[in-house]
């Protein structure tokens, strides 16, 4: 992944929003028809426009038997310098059981338009008038729920999501952290040694900066206080990384901890970006699958009857290296679909 240049001027706050893109093809998704499992599967690429009037770039992977039957989709809400692609490490798990997956470019990411990230403000924002959300539906009629998965910024762009849209319901939340200044000191003070005094100089600078160019303020990414605020019938899964040296397993816990809902934590061997272990990914899924029913998803061939067995025997394909503050240059592994 070809990294941004910056100017002098730049390098203290340029990085956190205008992070490297992930440059992909289209290609690079797979075969529009292919099997997960033993389930034949279509991928349709749609634009939306969201409220700020940039256009998204999506993938909706659908199983084709239930294309004229009702069913929910999980939309997924990549990480900083990534894109839809990522989607790719969820749909072997939803599509066998009938749940459909929409990949986003997020703005500013990917192929989406957009100069800036915002780390989940403007992201989240987005959905407020449920102007994605609609349009999903209008494209696909059938799709009767939706719900979040994201990872890492994505997590955070969900919860803000589900406090600003009351149709987001149920959520998977992937190494999420509880505050962004928070998590600014922690890199800071851990993988660059510069004390807090310093530290506390340097970020008034970059909070003024990114609130005149990006536009948003990032003291209003205090995602441990507004999680308080989220109506108490919304569930989540958080998902913990014991090894995770980029958002450490106390900011989901402080997540967890302050939530009111219906919630389960899963914690696992594994780093921000290796690959999810194959029985947290089914304990997650059967979690979606029971929110999913409660909130009165319940057609004649419901999601719980379907017993499909998971094939772990994938091939593994790395999504190129990256180098940004909030994502190390690690390589995460997609699982790739039978093609």
């Amino acid at each position: 992944m070809k990294q941004p240049s910056y100017r002098c001027t730049e390098k203290l706050w340029k990085p956190i929003v205008r992070p490297p893109r992930h440059n992909y093809r289209l290609k690079d998704m797979g075969n529009e028809i292919f099997m997960v499992s033993d389930t034949v599967t279509k991928r349709f690429d749609i634009q939306i426009q969201n409220s700020r009037s940039l256009i998204l770039q999506c993938s909706l992977f659908e199983p084709i038997r239930m294309q004229d039957k009702p069913h929910p989709c999980m939309i997924y809400l990549h990480g900083n310098s990534s894109s839809r692609v990522e989607a790719l490490t969820i749909i072997e798990y939803l599509i066998p059981y009938n749940i459909s997956v929409c990949g986003i470019d997020l703005s500013g990411s990917g192929q989406s338009q957009g100069e800036y990230i915002s780390l989940g403000y403007y992201e989240s924002r987005d959905r407020q008038k449920s102007k994605q959300t609609s349009q999903l539906q209008v494209q696909q009629p059938f799709i009767t729920q939706i719900g979040l998965w994201g990872r890492s910024m994505g997590s955070v762009t969900a919860i803000l999501a589900a406090n600003l849209n009351n149709n987001f319901k149920v959520l998977v939340c992937d190494s999420p952290f509880s505050n962004l200044t928070h998590l600014c000191q922690e890199l800071a003070s851990n993988s660059y040694n510069i004390p807090n005094c310093c530290f506390n100089c340097f970020w008034c600078l970059i909070k003024a900066k990114i609130r005149r160019e990006a536009k948003f303020n990032i003291d209003d990414l205090n995602i441990s206080q507004l999680i308080q605020t989220l109506p108490t019938d919304v569930s989540i899964v958080f998902l913990s990384a014991k090894q995770d040296q980029l958002i450490i397993e106390k900011h989901p816990k402080i997540l967890m901890e302050k939530f009111r809902g219906n919630k389960l934590l899963k914690q696992f061997e594994g780093t921000h970006n290796s690959k999810r272990p194959l029985n947290v990914m089914k304990e997650t899924v059967q979690f979606i699958i029971m929110q999913f029913d409660k909130y009165s998803w319940n057609q004649n061939q419901g999601l719980r009857d379907n017993n499909k067995i998971f094939n772990n025997q994938k091939d593994q394909i790395p999504i190129p290296d990256v180098d940004a503050p909030l994502l190390q240059p690690e390589k995460p592994y997609i699982s790739k679909s039978e093609r």
